[in-house]
């Protein structure tokens, strides 16, 4: 097959895992005979091609000075640049001569590229583990559900009868069809419902769980033990970003009695990504009412080759989440066998089975957090159990798995 990839941002040039997860795909479907380019943003500068694999840098996004900036452009400019844009992708599509067009993340691009794409003869498909396409098709229904759904006191996740719940948002919010034609891959059943929640229809659609390469199964550590006698300790591992929930981690550490968890010191490590300034002026005020400040250490992000001796430093996992479609950081952290404990959110529930291979807990509670790490703290048999079953899920998504689902459904009706 011919393929063009479409995506906001690529390597070397990344926010997330989405990133990540486009660069890996893209490679793994040259390595798989597949004509492949990718036609990306100019954000970061240029970069070399990679082996097997043209990357055509020619889109602008619609951003500030930096991702995290908005964009500062009058009316006119900003349909300048959509018109530019779109010119990039015409010369592509013709360079190309694709045999599907498979577009991941698109946020900071005009939903006039898609619009295009549908009017034209190329046949295109969505990576869906994030909420640009419902933003571009019906941003009235994402800014309730995240009004109500996220920020709110709902739990992140479609209720137990989606049928009704969607029909009640359809006539609230506002339904927006998407253009005719349009096929989708989603990364989690959360995904999937919630873009028929905000009334997207496409005329092919399959679920392919996200997926990562980890390296082969070691010696599993003893969980029983902490890692340091008499110290707990807890990791938070993600971007710094509000929808990531460090704050939540940091407020549960104050509600850690040492004595009562049977040792001399909790400790929390904080590595991420910290570019967001005004997430990160409400962190530091978290850590500062905290009363623990002396026990955060915050570092940056490290490198996915180092993630195994990361978790290994440690006890237990925080992961909390106010949004999470299907993380890739959470998988890994699954794998590696450090116990989990992660909230109720999105995909989270499809990766973690609760009082099995980890413990969830209310997404923006600090007391049900802090709740799970005590429970795990207390019952060392619980640690390790949750331990070696998460390591045995978080090795079922496996990047081959995805890879090949996501080939088997781009060659469909090829």
């Amino acid at each position: 097959m011919r393929i063009l990839v479409l995506s906001n941002l690529f390597p070397p040039h990344v926010v997330g895992g989405y990133e990540r997860l486009c660069h890996a795909m893209s490679m793994e479907l040259a390595a798989r005979g597949h004509a492949g380019t990718v036609l990306t943003s100019n954000y970061g500068g240029t970069a070399p091609d990679l082996p097997g694999l043209a990357v055509r840098r020619e889109w602008e996004l619609r951003t500030g000075a930096d991702i995290y900036a908005p964009y500062q452009g009058s009316a006119e400019e900003s349909a300048a640049l959509a018109a530019r844009n779109l010119a990039a992708l015409n010369r592509a599509l013709e360079a190309v001569r694709p045999d599907v067009v498979f577009a991941w993340n698109l946020f900071f691009l005009d939903p006039s590229l898609l619009d295009a794409l549908q009017a034209g003869p190329h046949r295109t498909v969505v990576m869906l583990t994030d909420n640009w396409l419902l933003v571009m098709r019906n941003p009235q229904f994402v800014a309730g559900f995240f009004q109500t759904m996220v920020h709110g006191p709902g739990e992140c996740a479609p209720p137990p009868q989606p049928a009704g719940w969607r029909a009640l948002l359809g006539r609230a919010l506002g339904r927006r069809p998407a253009p005719r034609g349009l096929e989708a891959i989603f990364g989690s059943r959360f995904m999937r419902d919630l873009h028929a929640a905000g009334g997207i229809r496409f005329v092919r659609e399959k679920v392919v769980h996200n997926g990562v390469s980890l390296p082969a199964a070691g010696t599993p550590a003893d969980r029983t033990a902490l890692v340091r006698p008499g110290e707990l300790r807890l990791l938070f591992a993600g971007r710094l970003v509000d929808l990531k929930g460090a704050h939540t981690a940091v407020e549960a550490l104050g509600r850690l009695d040492p004595a009562a968890l049977g040792v001399a010191r909790v400790v929390l490590t904080v590595v991420g990504d910290a570019q967001d300034e005004a997430y990160l002026h409400r962190f530091r005020a978290a850590v500062a009412a905290s009363g623990r400040a002396a026990d955060i250490a915050q570092h940056k992000a490290v490198p996915e080759a180092a993630l195994p001796s990361l978790f290994a430093a440690h006890d237990i996992y925080l992961f909390p989440s106010l949004y999470e479609p299907f993380s890739l950081t959470l998988i890994h952290a699954l794998a590696c066998g450090i116990p989990t404990v992660a909230s109720r959110v999105g995909g989270n529930p499809e990766i973690v089975a609760d009082g099995e291979s980890g413990l969830l807990f209310r997404k923006g509670d600090p007391a049900d957090l802090a709740r799970a790490v005590s429970r795990l703290a207390r019952e060392p048999a619980l640690r390790a159990r949750v331990a070696r079953q998460g390591s045995e899920a978080g090795r079922r998504f496996t990047f081959r798995r995805m890879a090949d689902g996501m080939e088997s459904f781009l060659e469909d009706a090829a």
